[in-house]
């Protein structure tokens, strides 16, 4: 399994703490290809929900985008590194524009 940056895999978030993103859900690649396919057998993914609770961070996803079926959000507040082996399915892709724009707000929630 090599998933690559931009990609929207369905994945395994489960088991969590508190008010991490949990359950069965999509998520977003935004790791690097090199650091995807090195032996460390992880990826960085920002999980994605279909509820808009108004934050200015979160990335809205239109329909049909990257294989989505419904509005959806990347919420870059919930980054993190996960095993591949959380990775279920891959469903599709978002614009390179979409991409920059998940970046940018990374960007501005971690300071760089």
């Amino acid at each position: 399994m090599n998933p690559k940056r931009g990609e929207i895999w369905l994945v395994d978030l489960n088991p969590t703490r508190g008010h991490e993103q949990h359950g069965t859900r999509p998520a977003i690649v935004i790791s690097v290809d090199e650091f995807n396919s090195c032996p460390a057998d992880l990826v960085i993914v920002v999980p994605i929900t279909s509820k808009n609770k108004n934050i200015p961070l979160h990335v809205e996803i239109p329909p049909k985008e990257g294989g989505l079926d419904t509005l959806s959000y990347a919420k870059p507040e919930d980054i993190r590194s996960i095993s591949k082996e959380r990775l279920i399915k891959r469903i599709g892709i978002i614009t390179k524009e979409k991409l920059n724009e998940l970046e940018e707000k990374i960007r501005i929630l971690l300071g760089l």
